[in-house]
C-alpha cells in the first residue's frame, strides 16, 4: 500500500512569505552555521503531523477533517525563538502573538478528532510559530544577533481562515508540499 507524508497547517498569508522571504537573504549575513532555510512557499503554521498515511486511510482523515469545525482569527508576529533553546539551537522560528488562544483551539480540536484514527498524540505544548530554518550544523554564529535580524521583519496583521491537509513529497532540493485538502 501506497504511503503519503502529511501534515495539516493554517497556510501563511501570501503578503508574509513574500517579506519573509526577501529578509532571508539578510538573515543568512554572517552565519557560519549550516542552516537550511524554509522556501517561502513552504512556511506555514504546523497544527499536526501525520507522517507517513495508508493511501486508503487517506479519506478517513480527510473525512474527519470535514467536522472540525473552524475558528477563524486574526494573527501577529512575537519575535524569533529557538528550539530546543539559544544557545543549542535546531530548529529557528518565528513566534506568532495575536492569534495564538485561537491557533491552540484549533490544534486541540484537530488533536481530537484524530484521537480515533489512531496518529500519535502531539507529547508538545501548544506553541505558535513559523519554522525559517534547520541548523544542520551549529558553530559559534552569534545567535542573539539573528534574533534580533528576525525581530526587524514587520509583518502586518493578517486573517487565518483555513486550515490545510498538505502532502510532503521529499526531494534532493528539499520538501515540496502540495494542498490535498482545504478547509474552511
Amino acid at each position: 500500500m501506497k504511503k503519503i507524508r502529511t501534515f495539516i497547517a493554517h497556510p501563511v498569508p501570501e503578503e508574509w512569505k513574500q517579506i519573509i522571504g526577501e529578509a532571508f537573504s539578510g538573515l543568512r549575513e554572517g552565519m557560519q552555521s549550516r542552516i537550511t532555510w524554509v522556501k517561502p512557499e513552504n512556511l506555514h503554521l504546523t497544527l499536526k503531523f501525520l507522517g507517513s498515511v495508508e493511501e486508503d486511510k487517506l479519506a478517513e482523515v480527510q473525512g474527519v477533517l470535514k467536522k472540525v469545525p473552524v475558528v477563524n482569527f486574526k494573527i501577529t508576529t512575537a519575535g524569533a525563538g529557538f528550539f530546543p533553546a539559544i544557545e543549542k539551537p535546531h530548529i529557528i522560528w518565528m513566534g506568532i502573538a495575536g492569534g495564538t488562544k485561537e491557533y491552540c483551539a484549533n490544534e486541540a480540536a484537530i488533536e481530537s478528532a484524530m484521537t480515533g484514527l489512531d496518529f500519535e498524540p502531539n507529547k508538545n505544548e501548544c506553541h505558535a510559530h513559523i519554522t525559517l530554518g534547520r541548523v544542520k550544523r551549529a558553530t559559534k554564529d552569534d545567535w542573539s544577533a539573528l534574533a534580533e535580524r528576525i525581530n526587524d521583519i514587520k509583518l502586518p496583521e493578517a486573517e487565518i481562515n483555513s486550515f490545510i491537509l498538505y502532502k510532503s513529497t521529499l526531494t534532493p532540493e528539499g520538501p515540496i508540499y502540495s494542498a490535498i485538502e482545504k478547509y474552511k
